[in-house]
């Protein structure tokens, strides 16, 4: 009975450029089962790598010969590498061809499966290639890490960058249109506003990113002119100079890094509610069980939703919210001063920033001292590698390592520099709010209200129906308080009708400290 066959070409890219050709395969092919008188049933060509069965036409084979099972009882290739380089893919796909009731089999390299220790050949037709592609993968990634230490960046160019090629006609990476993008983002983010604010505005400018890319770009060495070579068997992980242009400078590029670590241990609030009825959700917590009260919407009788606020855990406790957001914004109302506004402003800025002088110099001094430190270890390091006490890959990695301390520290004394001018502007716009404290509260959204009340009640906030009780309020707040109406007014913890405080007593130094 004649066979019918399907036939294979393969050759991926890399391989078209050392002159394999498809069509030279197929005549090859056509040629072979037109002497052994094989029918031609399909045939089909392939422009991708042999790591792997994952390869479309390939699987469009396989779906057709699911489907008609019986019409082919031989899939040929020219070589076993066109097949496959993976030997465990390769027994695996031959033994589904087999079920199927097809023969895979190469024309240059027959094997003839009757006979059990052929097999023996059909695993060195296998291995070779997949050796033969592990050497090659071995010999890219070291000319790739070859080039990295030399400071040279040779794959496809990262965002903000393009591939080009320098006077020596070797590969090099050089900003592209987005670059200027990218140095606005990197200023921005240095003054602490929001990834996501800035990925808005870079995407007005025209300069299409995600705040994946963003906060991954962010973090790169790679905008400061440097790059990161990875630790391989015994060499560390290193940073070198690179032959490429930086986008950033280097005390810009620490500064974010500064922001960036300052922004990951801050407490977040969080955002996931916004409803503007529910804002209590997360600060409200139940005054039978002291557990987070919830927030809920429920439909009465005549269809209209209401909200309210309730306990989970005991169910014992159950609000209207309108109730309970009415009660926090007379309270908010009662926050009103008496003396010049200007005079609680000076007495608070001094209290918050006077504090911290003595511990803001001690960093500032700390910083000076590591900066003169690191530099004092770069002149050593010179002096060794000039007198052969040090090797050159020694001396690259560790003049790396102290040239980042030392700009990790000059970014912290920068931002220290201006710290206090901006902070007082903060508490003067803070303080000048304090007498509309319940308007903002009134208008803001879902979002706005929990900050504004997670700023004003550090610790979680209790509703029994007709008034609020919490430990303490927001320090600043609490001295505002005491400068205007005396610590005395607090000894019966109460500062409005509704609101309870268990503490409000004014820190030694501003008011004498209450008897009561």
């Amino acid at each position: 009975m004649r066979k019918r066959a399907a036939l294979m070409s393969r050759v991926s890219s890399d391989e078209q450029a050392r002159g394999y050709s498809l069509d030279v395969q197929s005549e090859s092919l056509e040629n072979h089962c037109n002497r052994n008188d094989i029918e031609i049933v399909y045939s089909f060509r392939e422009d991708h790598s042999a790591k792997s069965f994952d390869r479309p036409a390939f699987k469009k084979f396989l779906e057709w010969l699911k489907k008609n099972k019986g019409q082919v009882d031989l899939l040929l290739f020219t070589s076993w590498d066109r097949f496959s380089r993976n030997a465990y893919d390769a027994y695996r796909v031959i033994d589904e061809l087999k079920k199927l009731g097809v023969q895979a089999q190469s024309i240059e390299q027959p094997i003839d499966f009757s006979i059990p220790e052929n097999k023996v050949m059909l695993a060195v037709f296998l291995a070779i290639p997949e050796v033969d592609n592990d050497r090659r993968s071995i010999k890219i990634k070291g000319g790739m890490r070859a080039a990295l230490k030399a400071g040279r960046w040779s794959r496809n160019a990262p965002f903000g960058y393009r591939n080009a090629r320098d006077e020596n006609n070797r590969p090099i990476i050089v900003p592209d249109d987005y670059a200027e993008g990218i140095r606005f983002a990197f200023e921005q983010v240095a003054r602490g506003c929001p990834q996501s604010e800035v990925v808005e505005e870079l995407k007005k400018r025209g300069t299409p990113i995600s705040k994946s890319q963003l906060s991954y770009l962010l973090r790169n060495p790679m905008y400061m002119g440097k790059l990161e070579v990875p630790p391989l068997d015994d060499e560390p992980y290193q940073i070198i100079e690179a032959q490429h242009e930086g986008i950033v400078d280097e005390q810009l590029f620490y500064q974010v890094q500064h922001e960036l670590s300052q922004n990951s241990t801050k407490k977040r609030v969080s955002t996931k509610i916004s409803d503007e009825l529910l804002a209590l959700r997360g600060i409200l917590k139940c005054s039978n069980c002291g557990s987070t009260m919830t927030g809920s919407r429920s439909r009465g009788r005549a269809g209209t939703r209401y909200a309210y606020y309730h306990c989970n855990h005991c169910g014992k406790e159950r609000y209207r919210s309108e109730k309970v957001n009415q009660t926090i914004s007379e309270i908010l109302n009662s926050f009103e001063f008496t003396k010049d506004e200007s005079i609680i402003q000076n007495e608070v800025i001094k209290y918050l920033l006077n504090g911290s002088v003595v511990e803001r110099q001690k960093k500032v001094d700390s910083l000076k001292d590591t900066v003169a430190k690191q530099e004092e270890r770069i002149e050593r390091l010179q002096d060794n590698l000039a007198d052969g006490i040090v090797s050159s890959e020694d001396f690259i990695q560790m003049k790396a390592r102290f040239q980042k301390i030392r700009s990790q520290a000059e970014a912290e004394l920068k931002t220290l520099h201006g710290d206090s001018s901006e902070k007082e502007d903060v508490i003067r716009r803070a303080v000048s709010m304090l007498s509309e404290l319940g308007t903002t509260f009134s208008v803001a959204s879902g979002t706005t209200k929990i900050s504004l009340l997670g700023s004003i009640f550090p610790e979680m906030l209790e509703f029994d129906g007709n008034q609020c009780r919490t430990k303490k309020l927001n320090e600043a707040l609490a001295l505002c308080l005491s400068i205007d109406k005396g610590s005395r007014s607090f000894g019966k913890r109460k500062i409005h009708k509704k609101l309870d405080v268990s503490y409000l007593v004014a820190s030694t130094g501003i008011e004498p400290v209450s008897k009561v």
